[in-house]
C-alpha cells in the first residue's frame, strides 16, 4: 500500500460496492459506512510524553498538527470532536487515547457489562500477565 492513508481510504468507498453493500446489510446506515472510509484524525505529535496522556482535553488547534500531512484543517480538527458525540455519544475531550475511547465506544454498543473479578485468582492472573 504505498499511498497515503488518506487516499487509501478516499478510494475505498466507491471502489467496493461489495463492501458497502455488506455493510448495509448488517445494519449500519449509510453515514455510519462512511465513517469507515474516512481518515481519523489522532495529534501525533503532540504526544511526546506520558504527561500528556494526563491532560483531559484536546490540544488546542495550532498544537493540533500531523507531519504526515501538516497543519490540520479546522473543518478535520472539529470533525475528530464531533464524530464520536453523534455516533457514540461520548465526548472525546474526556479521552486521553483513542483506544481508551473506542474501548468506550464497543462497551456501549455492545451493552457489553464487564464482572468485577470474584476470586482472587482472577486477579493474580492479570497482575502476572501486565508487561511494563
Amino acid at each position: 500500500m504505498n499511498s497515503s492513508l488518506a487516499s487509501l481510504t478516499k478510494n475505498f468507498g466507491g471502489n467496493h460496492p461489495i463492501t458497502t453493500e455488506y455493510f448495509k446489510k448488517q445494519g449500519y446506515s449509510s453515514e455510519q459506512i462512511s465513517l469507515a472510509y474516512h481518515k481519523e484524525i489522532f495529534p501525533h505529535e503532540y504526544i511526546d510524553s506520558h504527561n500528556r496522556f494526563k491532560k483531559t482535553e484536546l490540544p488546542l488547534i495550532n498544537e493540533f498538527h500531523s507531519v504526515f500531512g501538516g497543519k490540520i484543517s479546522q473543518d478535520d480538527y472539529e470533525y475528530a470532536q464531533k464524530t464520536s458525540m453523534h455516533h457514540y455519544g461520548l465526548d472525546s475531550n474526556h479521552y486521553v487515547s483513542a483506544p481508551s475511547l473506542s474501548w468506550d465506544a464497543m462497551l456501549k454498543m455492545t451493552k457489553v457489562k464487564i464482572e468485577l473479578f470474584t476470586e482472587m485468582a482472577m486477579h493474580d492472573f492479570i497482575e502476572k500477565a501486565k508487561r511494563g
